[in-house]
This record gives structure tokens, sequence and C-alpha cells, in this order.
């Protein structure tokens, strides 16, 4: 089982080439197991390709540092690039050791993009994890790390029983990459919990129509003398 130590030696996820056998068949296996469950990733990849080429092609653009999330920033001026770059700084802050990061992230990140894109850049970020090497066992913790902290600080992210899909995108990828983790535990008892509250609820609304249906029909007729 999987732990959540987050101060280890910094980890990529990224292969080099003795490991781009392994890491090919785990991608395989990755897309095979995402892509019914996200329809429109291409049409996304497309379209943040796109805003990233305008934002490279600003006139007088210079590379600059992670924005520091505890200043004040409006959505308009969160570039896709810059939602890219703090989501790939997620893990290697927790593996630094800085206790600041990932709390102000969590706190602010909806107010420029969403769980499910964050849980897109995070899968894509680390694709290429392997069962074999030391390094990916260390950014699997963290990430492992990353994810129950952030279903504690916000639950609403994963608890909506009308919306399972961020539960069950986030199963899929667990159960290619981490399927021992306590974490994969942890998120199939709660989707389990969901579903069972959106079966009853919907079982509710069938025996209310149902019952409505009946009244109605049972009305007494009324003669026009």
């Amino acid at each position: 089982m999987f732990s959540c130590t987050p101060r280890t030696p910094r980890g990529s996820g990224l292969k080099n080439d003795k490991t781009e056998g392994h890491g090919s068949v785990w991608r395989h296996r990755l897309r095979s197991c995402l892509q019914h469950l996200w329809p429109f990733s291409r049409k996304r990849k497309i379209l943040t390709k796109g805003s990233q080429d305008r934002d490279s092609s600003d006139q007088g653009e210079k590379p600059s540092a992670p924005m520091d999330l505890g200043e004040p920033h409006r959505e308009s001026r969160i570039s896709a690039k810059t939602v890219v770059k703090l989501v790939n700084n997620l893990v290697p802050s927790l593996q630094e050791g800085d206790p600041f990061f990932v709390p102000d992230f969590l706190s602010k990140y909806r107010s420029f993009t969403t769980p499910l894109h964050v849980l897109d850049l995070l899968f894509l970020r680390y694709a290429n994890l392997g069962p074999y090497f030391e390094e990916d066992e260390q950014v699997k913790k963290t990430l492992c790390c990353f994810l129950d902290t952030w279903m504690d600080k916000n639950p609403e992210d994963f608890c909506d029983p009308t919306d399972l899909f961020p539960l069950k995108y986030l199963t899929a990828y667990l159960s290619v990459y981490m399927p021992h983790s306590d974490l994969i535990v942890r998120v199939n008892r709660l989707l389990t919990q969901l579903q069972e509250e959106q079966d009853k609820d919907s079982q509710d609304k069938i025996e209310e129509d149902s019952d409505l249906g009946r009244y109605t029909c049972s009305d007494p007729e009324i003669q026009w003398v």
C-alpha cells in the first residue's frame, strides 16, 4: 500500500530510453482505459495547444518563474500555459517539502480551472510511470499524497452524487498505475456510496412519479349537468 510520504527525492515521472518499452506499454493501457471516459479529451487538447501557441507568440514574452499563488489574480491573467506549469509543480513542491504551494493551489484553483482539467493535466504529466522503478514509486507515493490532500480539503470536488465522473476518472487512472494503493480503496468506497445515493434518489423519483400517476388516474370524473 502507498502511504503519504511527500519528502522524498524529486522525480519527474518521465522515462529515459532504457524504460521506453515499459513506458509505452503503460501509456497504451492508460489510453485504452481512459478514452471511453473522456470522449472530448482530444478536442480540449487542441484548444489547449492553441492557447499555448498564442501565449508563446505574445510580443516580448520571456520565460517566467512559477506564479506566486499567494498573490491575487484575475481569471483573465491565468493562461493555459500557466495552468499547466502550476499543475506540474504540485508533486515536486511536496517532494521538496514546500508547505504552502499545494494548500494555496487547492484554495484558489477553481477561479481559473476545473477539477477535471487538473486531473487531466496530472494524468498526462504522469502517464509514463512504470511498476519497476524506485523513482517512479516515489512519484506515485507523492501523487497519492496530493490526491488524498485534495479529497480532504476540497471534498465537494469529488462528493457530488449527480456527477460521478471525477471519481470514475480517478479510479481508471489508479487502477492502472496504483491498483494496490490505499487511495484506490478510498476512492472505490466513496464511489460505491455515491452510486447508492444516486440509485436511491432515482428510485425515489420513480416512486414519486408513479404515485402521482395513480393519484391522477383515481380522480373522480366530474359530470356536468
